[in-house]
């Protein structure tokens, strides 16, 4: 009998996964996630998996091995099972997973499971990690996303073993769930109580026509204009777009960082940050709002530093990052003191 924890299939369009999309994915390139290792990548390299992009199907596309796919793909007729390792960019306790088959059709792995570690990188790599089994073995179809939801979350893991039997391809492998907190502190004794590697989370926003507001909390200043956040142009009178961020650690906040680095003709001319305090992922839509830093400008290419205007004693689980009107920000940092 399996010892995995209590788990359920949902489906693509359910609120189940709705909700999961909300967390963040631990497996994600952009928060450093790596292979450690593999049995086979033949026709697919297995850092495939972690892309943040959906993955792509070329038909006219070919290697010296064979059809390019845009996944994980293995060698035929393995007699065993092929398997790769994954070290998760921050640590993390597991919701749920979509484990991604698409374009592949008449070479997906028939059949996945999972087994996680919580190790160093050099006891993983030096195979003296203990891996436990935290997906039992489920059966892929071809072309498809396929969300599994855990009752309850797991225990925080670094690494992942994706186990494919007996052979083939899975495009992508998104790990959704909470980081643990790093409590980085700066050199001013401050930690960014945004930063995804300390938890945070961006959990609603008016508008990501272009991109995501959850690239506002990652790692390092990014390396192209899609790796931010970007509404599309508005038309009306008086329009703002925002983005609410659950702050991994909550705190009383002292300093705001501001980055527009590639944001030349479409940065955004005025900006203000509001915190709250709410027990829910999305604060209630009558949350009081506090003013932490009033409208400043921005300008293109720069990193913008402000003090904060608002009440420095008062903690606060969320902030609000107003755009006016609209344009794009490469990275919100929010430094201050955890409360807890």
């Amino acid at each position: 009998m399996s010892s995995a924890p209590a788990f359920r299939s949902v489906a693509a369009d359910s609120a189940e996964v709705a909700a999961l999309k909300n967390k963040t994915n631990l497996a994600s390139e952009s928060l450093g996630s790596k292979i450690i290792s593999f049995s086979d990548e033949f026709f697919a390299e297995a850092s495939n998996l972690l892309k943040d992009s959906e993955a792509v199907f070329l038909p006219e596309e070919f290697t010296d091995r064979g059809k390019w796919m845009d996944g994980w793909e293995t060698r035929r007729h393995n007699k065993n099972y092929d398997w790769t390792i994954i070290q998760l960019g921050y640590a993390g306790s597991v919701f749920g997973f979509d484990i991604d088959t698409s374009h592949f059709t008449g070479n997906h792995a028939p059949v996945v499971s999972l087994e996680a570690a919580n190790a160093s990188e050099e006891e993983v790599r030096a195979g003296k990690a203990q891996f436990v089994e935290i997906l039992p073995k489920v059966n892929m179809n071809p072309g498809s996303h396929h969300y599994f939801v855990y009752e309850a979350p797991t225990a925080a893991f670094t690494h992942l073993r994706v186990n494919n039997y007996p052979d083939g391809g899975i495009a992508r492998l998104r790990v959704y769930g909470q980081v643990v907190p790093q409590r980085v502190v700066s050199s001013e004794g401050l930690v960014d109580l945004a930063f995804v590697g300390n938890g945070g989370r961006a959990v609603a926003c008016s508008n990501q026509h272009f991109c995501s507001p959850s690239n506002l909390l990652l790692p390092g200043r990014g390396k192209t204009m899609g790796d931010g956040w970007e509404t599309r142009r508005s038309r009306t009178p008086n329009h703002n777009d925002w983005a609410i961020i659950k702050l991994g650690l909550s705190g009383f906040i002292d300093k705001i960082e501001v980055d527009t680095k590639h944001f030349c003709g479409n940065f955004p001319p005025l900006v203000t940050v509001h915190g709250t305090v709410s027990d829910e992922d999305v604060p209630p839509s009558d949350a009081q709002w506090t003013e932490v830093l009033s409208g400043v400008p921005t300008t293109a290419d720069s990193q913008h530093f402000f003090d904060t205007t608002g009440p420095k004693d008062k903690a606060f689980t969320h902030v609000k990052f107003t755009m006016y009107p609209d344009g794009g920000i490469k990275r919100l940092r929010i430094y201050g003191r955890p409360s807890n």
